[in-house]
């Protein structure tokens, strides 16, 4: 089943005055909405015990919680240490990820530095390998791991990079952030047909059953020359992507993606109009 909610807190909640993510789940159950993406962006800073209170609360609620692992995971690195960092980094995310009940992990593949963009592509290789390999060691057998396409032209994970490396391993399930790919492309999703590029590259690579359930970041993003700038609203119009056309693929496909909204502030609000526009297409949630 197709679910919809949040990355991250939006502005309204705190408008509202409430103050901490315990608080979260319930809030966006009476919402009408069923996902919420925790970010460990700058570290991961949430302890063991408030991570299972969080997780209660969520399974209570019916709201399912998915994570984010830090930003400077580097998996692309050609610097052996920072890559096993960055595994380091992917093991107590999904510590905490366990404690909050959830079972997928975003990731940033990485970016080349000072490499070719082909050596930089043999290390993510290796560094996504030792991370496989040291999940499946620690008895993890739940968690999908998924590496995120990204919307700067300097930075790995174009739609085809993640596409391949998805093959690694079944546990491996994309995640699409058409915004980044929108950015990277200069605004080249606007049609079905666009979106249909994106979604059949992956059927392509990796079959359809993993493609249909997979995790969807979504936002209006500012893009330039390099690609991506800065994240918007859905009231800011002059950049998309927009999503009526990607609901009307997911419906053709019968797709159970989880769909995370990225909006600035108004993650929330933004979330709860493309589940309105997907029951509006026909699609059932």
């Amino acid at each position: 089943m197709i679910k919809f909610g949040p990355s991250g807190i939006c502005d309204s909640f705190y408008e509202e005055g409430y103050t901490t993510t315990l608080q979260m789940p319930k809030w966006l159950r009476e919402r009408g909405l069923d996902i919420f993406e925790y970010s460990f962006g700058r570290g991961v800073g949430i302890g063991i015990p408030t991570a299972t209170k969080i997780g209660s609360e969520a399974s209570a609620q019916g709201v399912e919680i998915t994570a984010h692992a830090p930003y400077f995971i580097n998996f692309a690195s050609a610097d052996d240490k920072r890559r096993e960092q960055s595994v380091i980094y992917i093991m107590s995310s999904l510590n905490a990820l366990r404690a909050l009940g959830g079972t997928r992990l975003v990731f940033h593949p990485g970016s080349p530095l000072k490499q070719s963009r082909e050596a930089a592509y043999d290390n993510l290789i290796k560094g996504v390998e030792d991370m496989l390999s040291e999940v499946k060691a620690s008895g993890d057998n739940v968690s999908y791991l998924c590496p995120e396409t990204m919307g700067k032209i300097n930075q790995m994970g174009t739609v085809e990079e993640i596409a391949k490396l998805c093959k690694l391993d079944e546990r491996l399930v994309p995640c699409v952030d058409f915004g980044h790919v929108n950015s990277r492309g200069k605004g080249c999703l606007k049609t079905k047909d666009d979106y249909r590029a994106v979604i059949d590259t992956f059927i392509n690579a990796i079959g359809f059953e993993r493609t249909s359930i997979m995790h969807v970041h979504f936002s209006h993003i500012m893009y330039g020359n390099m690609g991506e700038i800065k994240h918007l609203t859905f009231a800011d119009e002059d950049y998309g992507p927009f999503f009526p056309p990607l609901a009307e693929l997911f419906i053709e496909y019968k797709m159970s993606p989880y769909v995370l909204c990225e909006s600035a502030g108004t993650q929330a609000e933004d979330a709860l109009s493309m589940k309105n526009d997907y029951i509006m297409l026909g699609g059932v949630v």
